[in-house]
């Protein structure tokens, strides 16, 4: 699962991710993705898809709640993210310093009821295929 396959998806890097004394931080490189909703993205660490997951509001926000709760979670506050994952995150970072987010909009299907955005499904599927370490649930 490695970077390639990512591009493949048609997902390109737009942060980076690391961790600085107890604080999970996402540096954004590419707004031009992160300002958009309706959005699906994968969390790579070395070359090991970790954490897959979707956006329907603005990407960028769903990046600053990441940046918060595993934060806290760190730190030993109330966290939407559980103690073990930002523990996870924690080894996962160190031992390879940072890793990259990539993302991209999801694809829009012409349907019968209309035009639909069908990142959930695409996001399911992904988490299917590569069943990722820290995602708590399996696909749908």
């Amino acid at each position: 699962m490695s970077a390639a396959t990512l591009s493949a998806y048609g997902m390109k890097p737009v942060a980076t991710v690391r961790i600085t004394e107890k604080h999970f931080l996402i540096e954004i490189l590419d707004n031009s993705i992160v300002d958009r909703g309706y959005c699906i993205y994968a969390f790579l660490v070395g070359d090991e898809i970790v954490r897959i997951g979707s956006s329907k509001g603005i990407l960028k926000g769903r990046l600053r709640a990441w940046e918060r709760d595993v934060s806290a979670a760190l730190q030993g506050r109330k966290s939407a993210t559980p103690a073990n994952e930002a523990a996870a995150w924690n080894v996962l970072l160190k031992a390879n310093e940072t890793g990259t987010l990539y993302a991209r909009e999801g694809t829009m299907v012409d349907t019968p009821v209309g035009r639909i955005c069908a990142y959930l499904d695409e996001e399911s599927t992904l988490i299917g295929r590569h069943l990722p370490r820290l995602n708590r649930s399996k696909h749908r």
